[in-house]
């Protein structure tokens, strides 16, 4: 995974460990399906690779669809930090000591139930919202089990859901009438409010001084951050396929060459190290 194209024709200068990054860098990335493994959810070589970004100063900051409950554990296992976006933009949890603190950006979720049922009465749609689900349900749409599945439907900022019966496009357009959009994730659907997850990307990125942004989702719902990175990165689903939707909206993001955890690993490292390599100088 780390060896380099060589030619026989032109020798090139010995290409710089992931320890000398040419800027202040920072990587933002989803979780769910694009950090881990979207069915087993396991990480792979991801924890080294982290830990390797952060002796060369490049935190991986998670932007994800996940609650702060839920994704908690999985930055501290993974050493992520130290700081994350949770519920699609609702909401920026900052590391403080051994706690975690949350700044709400977006209403709070029991807000969001009466924004669903006026989308129902407006388009004539029944959607089924996932933190009323029963629990056999939930585990069975989420794939989510034990602690995981208990904290990923306790909802402070979003609210997912399937639409059980009506048209998509109705419920979209009755969700952007009253401020809202309807974000596809990988399992999911997620109201949120119009531009949240972006502006939590862009405080987040000043706040961490970051001169550089790579970005790396792989569903829909993390296009609004990742078109404000200057290197987005796709990963694709299980079966090898992109998101077709966010291939349209980021036309020129790179693409990993395979699933989660695997893709995420070979292609951040080979961005991080396309970014410290010597730009060629122009001219003779």
């Amino acid at each position: 995974m780390d060896s380099q194209k060589r030619t026989a024709v032109r020798l090139r200068p010995k290409a710089r460990s992931l320890a000398e990054p040419p800027a202040r860098v920072a990587v933002f990335t989803a979780i769910d399906g694009t950090l881990l493994d979207a069915r087993t959810f396991a990480s792979g070589r991801v924890r080294s690779v982290v830990g390797r970004l952060g002796a060369a100063g490049i935190p991986v900051v998670p932007v994800t669809i996940m609650t702060l409950d839920e994704a908690a554990p999985i930055a501290d296992e993974l050493g992520l930090g130290p700081a994350m976006i949770v519920e699609a933009g609702g909401a920026i949890a900052r590391r403080r000591g051994d706690t975690w603190e949350v700044e709400p950006c977006g209403p709070p979720a029991e807000t969001l139930l009466d924004i669903v049922r006026t989308i129902e009465e407006r388009s004539g749609a029944n959607l089924l919202i996932y933190s009323a689900l029963p629990e056999s349900e939930a585990a069975q749409l989420s794939g989510r089990s034990g602690a995981m599945l208990h904290a990923s439907t306790h909802r402070s900022f979003s609210e997912p859901f399937v639409i059980e019966t009506g048209d998509p496009d109705a419920v979209s357009r009755a969700a952007s009438a009253i401020g809202f959009s309807v974000r596809r994730g990988r399992r999911f659907l997620h109201l949120c409010r119009e531009c949240d997850q972006g502006e939590a990307f862009v405080r987040l990125r000043e706040e961490l001084g970051c001169e550089v942004a790579i970005g790396v989702g792989g569903a829909a719902v993390d296009a609004e951050f990742l078109a404000r990175t200057d290197l987005p990165i796709l990963i694709p689903g299980p079966d090898g396929e992109l998101d077709a939707d966010l291939v349209a909206q980021l036309p020129h993001a790179r693409i990993a060459a395979a699933p989660a955890p695997e893709g995420w690993v070979a292609a951040v490292e080979e961005a991080v190290r396309s970014l410290a390599a010597p730009r060629r100088r122009a001219g003779p």
